[in-house]
């Protein structure tokens, strides 16, 4: 990252390998996750005026990675529904479901997924991102966050009932 001030290249040293584990576990491909952490890095870059405190740098890189990660995988969601319905178009959809149902089934799942993170708060979307995609272990979460290993059990615990009411109030509704 040469020619940024240094506590951006010292932000990117100490923390360039957990902005791209949340990318590489959200994108689940290593050389978006790549671009995606030099992207991160680049906005912390542009904004860092706006961490005062430098324990919350982290916390700021993984929202945003995560934020931006989002995006990505929008952008390329609607690039894959376009050659979805090409596909479809030739007669070449795969498995039981065709083109549209794929989809229709994936944009359920994103759309459920992004109420459920737009109702937690940042540390609870945070503690969510980071276990339940499989980067980060609990005690390390819970060290990060500066809480017990038992608040990010509760927590965790918390955002799986909430997901069950929704998927009830759906089901039902």
């Amino acid at each position: 990252m040469g020619g940024f001030p240094a506590s951006v290249q010292a932000a990117y040293e100490q923390h360039k390998s957990a902005v791209f584990r949340r990318c590489q576990t959200l994108l689940k491909d290593a050389a978006l996750a790549e671009d995606a952490t030099q992207d991160v890095f680049m906005k912390l870059a542009a904004n860092q005026h706006r961490i005062e405190n430098p324990r919350a740098q982290l916390g700021w890189l993984l929202q945003t990675a995560t934020n931006h990660c989002l995006t990505i995988m929008r952008t390329r969601g609607r690039s894959d529904s376009l050659e979805a319905r090409a596909e479809g178009a030739d007669g070449e959809g795969g498995g039981d479901q065709g083109p549209s149902e794929r989809m229709t089934g994936q944009y359920e799942a994103r759309d459920f997924s992004r109420k459920l993170l737009e109702e937690l708060g940042t540390v609870s979307r945070d503690i969510a991102l980071s276990v339940l995609a499989g980067d980060e272990e609990r005690q390390d979460v819970a060290a990060k966050h500066k809480v017990s290993r038992k608040t990010v059990t509760r927590k965790l615990a918390s955002i799986s009932a909430r997901a069950r009411q929704l998927l009830t109030r759906k089901r039902d509704g």
